[in-house]
């Protein structure tokens, strides 16, 4: 199954506002003779960065997070191939399909709190992903016996 590819990159509002910048980006990327590809608005919320100490503490955490994150996802996608077989469908996130899910991506204000430290952030997230490999777990032993 191929999946579509996306680059996420920030740009300056330089002073303006976002939906400018990102008008302005788009005429500058149109080629409607050789489209490439499609620009989609991801809205990041203001995050509580704090110290340049503690940024750079995260920052070297992040990578292991990351690569950690990756590979449960990873795992996800695999057993849902291997369970659907030649059936295979889309996986979903929250029901949605997770290229529609990228492309209207909308910051969970309610999960993950913006005024709440980076460090807090990035281990609610770690964890709700712990929670799911942990299920799948607990599913794929069920699945076997």
């Amino acid at each position: 199954m191929s999946h579509p590819h996306y680059l996420i990159t920030s740009i300056s509002n330089s002073g303006s506002a976002p939906e400018n910048s990102f008008r302005k980006l788009q005429n500058a990327a149109a080629c409607p003779s050789a489209p490439y590809g499609e620009m989609f608005k991801l809205e990041v919320p203001s995050l509580m960065v704090g110290t340049l100490d503690s940024l750079m503490n995260l920052s070297d955490d992040l990578g292991k997070t990351d690569s950690i994150i990756e590979s449960i996802v990873r795992k996800v996608e695999k057993s849902s191939m291997e369970l659907a077989g030649k059936k295979a469908t889309e996986l979903t996130v929250g029901g949605v399909p997770s290229t529609r899910y990228i492309q209207q991506f909308a910051w969970d204000y309610a999960k993950y709190p913006n005024r709440r430290p980076l460090k807090e952030l990035v281990s609610l997230i770690s964890s709700g992903v712990s929670a799911i490999d942990e299920e799948l777990k607990q599913l794929s032993n069920s699945y076997g016996d």
